[in-house]
């Protein structure tokens, strides 16, 4: 059930180079949020404010064992500039959660997860629940170290198997992190991704010649974020899809990536 409400700020830190981590109180939600589901914030200097006009996707990167919400999100344009200077107490006004998490049904599996850049933020949450009852690795990518280190602090402190790859070789393998799939051989069940749609395409022609069934995480511009104005539609197999309701996770075997 989606729920539209103004939903409390604990805490807004930054934890790297342009990111933020958003802390929010919302016990309404958080009893039906499954990893992989996004929420759709109003950010304004006050609540009358139309600037910007259009509110913002943020994938759900955690939830506390006080079931308190955390956005992770990355300084990048207007919208995520103004949300930096939301304090503790402050209210947001919040639409979610939306869109199709992930299908968690899995036991004893051996499950592999690639996330590159930003969308690592979604798969950390799905780690912390598969690793309860499978066999899990993480392969996780970006530029540089410096981009990674929150990451790495954060899959360290889950207990959580995982590797690196940086681009300029400054942490871990040096190479994308579908290069580092390749060099590590490893061999799932079953996989699950979120990255740029560049390395989701490298991810489907991988699997699908290892015959590796999983599911993709998608990212694309939203404006509504209930499925109304069809501005985030991406081409599957069973016809255009919309990322915000039909999505954004999908199966690997049905999304279609132009050339």
């Amino acid at each position: 059930m989606v729920i539209g409400l103004m939903v409390e700020v604990k805490s807004n830190q930054r934890v790297g180079n342009d990111y933020y981590l958003l802390k929010i109180r919302a016990l309404e939600l958080t009893d039906s949020i499954f990893p992989g589901q996004f929420v759709h914030l109003k950010i304004g200097r006050d609540n009358l404010s139309f600037d910007p006009l259009l509110r913002r996707p943020f994938s759900i990167h955690d939830l506390s064992d006080e079931k308190d919400i955390y956005l992770l999100y990355r300084v990048v344009g207007k919208g995520t500039r103004i949300l930096t200077d939301y304090k503790t107490g402050d209210k947001l006004d919040l639409l979610g959660p939306l869109g199709q998490g992930f299908k968690l049904d899995f036991v004893s599996r051996k499950i592999l997860i690639i996330g590159g850049g930003m969308g690592i933020a979604p798969l950390y949450f799905l780690a912390k629940r598969l690793a309860k009852q499978n066999l899990l690795k993480v392969l996780i990518g970006g530029k540089n170290k410096e981009e990674m280190e929150y990451f790495i602090a954060r899959f360290r402190q889950a207990d959580i198997e995982f590797a690196v790859a940086t681009m300029d070789g400054s942490a871990g393998f040096q190479g994308t992190v579908v290069d580092l799939w390749q060099k590590d051989n490893t061999q799932p069940d079953y996989l699950f991704a979120c990255g740029p749609e560049a390395m989701l395409r490298e991810v489907q022609v991988i699997a699908q010649k290892k015959g590796i069934p999983g599911q993709v995480s998608l990212e694309e511009r939203m404006a509504c974020g209930i499925g109304v104005c069809l501005s985030c539609v991406h081409k599957t197999n069973k016809g255009n899809q919309r990322v915000c309701k039909e999505g954004p996770v999908f199966s690997l075997e049905e999304v279609v990536f132009d050339d």
